[in-house]
């Protein structure tokens, strides 16, 4: 299935590459959301802008203005999986706990 990715700033300041990536619960093994990670490195947060799925997920960008309103990124098991957190670019993330998710790409 064709996604429709996001291009922004951000997406070109990275040289425009990406990779979709599903992120996935480390204990009950659970896929959580998808997310479009752009430019090269590791996976250290998530930024609200790049969620596109669940739905309720990716459509906190449009609903939260600070980070004291968000909560715990949480697998429906109740494993945290991100902690909340305001980017010094200014965009509102969650930083991802390590050892608590697995990642794998989606095709694009």
């Amino acid at each position: 299935m064709m996604r429709e990715i996001k291009k922004d700033k951000y997406f070109r300041d990275r040289q425009s590459t990406y990779v979709i990536l599903g992120i996935c619960c480390v204990q009950c093994k659970k896929e959580v959301l998808l997310y479009q990670k752009d430019g090269r490195g590791g996976l250290k947060r998530l930024y609200l802008n790049r969620i596109l799925a669940p739905k309720t997920l990716a459509s906190l960008q449009d609903v939260v203005e600070s980070v004291k309103q968000l909560t715990l990124l949480k697998c429906e098991c109740g494993n945290n999986i991100g902690i909340p957190m305001l980017h010094r670019e200014g965009r509102l993330a969650f930083r991802l706990i390590s050892g608590s998710f697995t990642k794998h790409k989606e095709g694009k």
